[in-house]
């Protein structure tokens, strides 16, 4: 069974688009968990609403579907509606250390990581990295989604150079049993 996967979605002209309307509509700034105490998250992570840059970015929360439905299988309920999304900035020495994305909400757990890459100018580091038996790093260029089952490890490498820009949407579903 694969755990990642991804795939292109966006062109450079499509990306700044998306940039420019999630700016206008950015949320509050996430505030540290207890969960995150530990793992070594430095960055600049916003909530953004959904259904004000839906349009945008359906065909890349579609693709997710997809995927999901045909490699996953799990029960996912797609609340575009309701739901918001981490808009995530790594500037130079900004890095996320070795997480999983487990999480409950309202009697669901997270089911599926779903990411795009959104950055406009190259950059340097950054690079995303699974760990099953060895660590893997995976291609996310610019423009490109990536799905990947919740519990496996991943980390972003410190940025070097530039500003790595990306957007996060954690498929929800009933808890795991």
């Amino acid at each position: 069974m694969n755990f990642v996967f991804g795939f292109a979605c966006f062109n450079p002209q499509e990306i700044k688009a998306i940039n420019e309307l999630i700016k206008k509509n950015l949320g509050q700034k996430e505030q540290p968990t207890a969960a995150a105490e530990n793992i070594n998250k430095v960055g600049e992570f916003c909530e953004v609403p959904i259904p004000p840059v839906m349009n945008l970015i359906k065909s890349w929360l579609y693709s997710c579907q997809k995927i999901n439905r045909r490699y996953f299988g799990y029960d996912v309920d797609w609340q575009f509606q309701t739901d918001s999304l981490n808009y995530n900035i790594y500037k130079t020495n900004d890095t996320y250390d070795w997480h999983v994305d487990e999480r409950t909400l309202n009697c669901m757990d997270v089911k599926l990581t779903c990411l795009l890459n959104l950055s406009e100018e190259p950059y340097e580091g950054g690079e995303f990295y699974i760990r099953g038996q060895k660590e893997v790093k995976i291609r996310f260029d610019p423009g490109m989604g990536l799905i990947l089952h919740p519990l496996v490890a991943h980390k972003v490498t410190p940025v070097t150079k530039g500003k790595r820009i990306t957007l996060t949407y954690w498929g929800f579903g009933p808890l795991w049993r």
